[in-house]
Formats: structure tokens, sequence, C-alpha cells
């Protein structure tokens, strides 16, 4: 009997911190979609903005700020940032990006999905 409550607990522990995880995900769909659509407008789901691939699984989207961060923005992720961004309007100067692409947006001149080396690549 102990092992079945044991059990029962943990599955409810898995459950708790899975709709928390996602208690999101609507509403993180709704802003990577209208951002999508704004570069993309024939999209019919989210997707990553880069010219040299197509990336479409939530999981690996995120938004992506074209400048800067405001003093606003500062320290808003997650929730609190989709609720930022459409309360406001959702303001220019933001895209959908993939993890990929956002993190070698810093480190390089332009997105490696799009140097001439890959591009060519993909042509053969």
């Amino acid at each position: 009997m102990k092992k079945n409550a044991a059990s029962k607990k943990k599955q409810n522990a898995v459950k708790k911190t899975k709709k928390s995880a996602n208690g999101d995900y609507d509403l993180k769909y709704e802003v990577m979609m209208y951002y999508t659509l704004r570069w993309n407008p024939d999209a019919d789901k989210p997707q990553c903005n880069c010219k040299g691939h197509t990336e479409t699984c939530m999981e690996f989207l995120v938004i992506d700020h074209k400048k800067k961060r405001t003093k606003k923005e500062k320290g808003l992720f997650g929730k609190p940032f989709y609720e930022y961004l459409k309360e406001n309007n959702y303001p220019e100067g933001f895209q959908v990006l993939c993890h990929n692409c956002n993190f070698v947006k810093e480190q390089y001149p332009k997105c490696p999905h799009l140097f001439d080396k890959y591009s060519k690549e993909k042509e053969k």
C-alpha cells in the first residue's frame, strides 16, 4: 500500500510540474504567431525568422530583441514578457528566432545559416 501511495504522489507531482511549465503555452504561441506573421504573412505556425532555415518547434523558438532591451523590458522573460508584448500591442523591434540563431547573432555578423559556404553546400 505504501508503494502505491508513493507512486501516486510522484505521478501527481509530475502532472503539476508539467502543467505549470506549460502554463504559458497558449500566450507564447499567440505572441510567436503574431511576430511570425509580420515577417511571413503566409505562415501557418510560428517559425524562426532566419532566412537560412525554418525551425517551427515551439520549444526551440524565442522572442529576440532586434535592439537592446529598454528599462521596462529588463528582467522580463517567459509569461510576464509575453504579457508585456501583448499588453503593449506587440511593439516593433522584436522577431522570432530559434535558440541557435539567437545565440550566434551576437557572435557573428550574420547567422551561420546564411554563410555562403553553407548555402553552396545546400545547392549541391
